[in-house]
């Protein structure tokens, strides 16, 4: 793991516990290749990309521009402050959690991606009864053509 100009580049660790300290906002990392490595973000920085990773667990305070997954397998982002957007493409197991301040605010933007789950406190009328309450993204949908335009729909399966 290593500081190339303002861009930490995290590439091929096993199962192992990383600890980065972010001193500037313009800050951005990279992890790529890496199999059941935790990795923890310290402090404010730009973005985090996720390239390549395999059953890896990624948590950072706050992004000033986007967290994005892209060719991974079995991931887990946890944002414990604020992040304005998530992109996953081509990734098969995600697993998302929001901190209150980042889940009215995150946009969620999914390609090509399956089993992805996002996770957020959810408030209810008794404070003793708040929780996390997870949703999975839809992977179905159904599109017809209706008046020259085509019209596109999740696909909700009944229990």
């Amino acid at each position: 793991m290593e500081l190339q100009g303002s861009k930490w580049v995290v590439e091929n660790y096993g199962t192992e516990h990383l600890t980065i300290e972010a001193i500037e906002t313009k800050q951005t990392v990279y992890m790529f290749n890496c199999t059941g490595t935790t990795l923890e973000i310290k402090g404010k920085l730009n973005g985090v990309a996720i390239d390549n990773c395999q059953k890896c667990g990624v948590v950072f305070d706050s992004l000033v521009a986007q967290c994005e997954i892209v060719n991974c397998k079995s991931v887990q982002v946890q944002a414990r402050e604020t992040v304005p957007a998530i992109q996953i493409d081509r990734t098969d197991g995600a697993q998302v959690f929001l901190s209150e301040a980042a889940r009215d605010s995150t946009q969620i933007t999914t390609a090509k991606a399956s089993e992805v789950n996002i996770s957020y406190p959810y408030e209810t009328l008794n404070p003793e009864d708040d929780n996390f309450v997870e949703q999975p993204i839809p992977e179905q949908f159904q599109t017809v053509v209706r008046n020259g335009k085509l019209v596109t729909t999740v696909l909700e399966h009944s229990s």
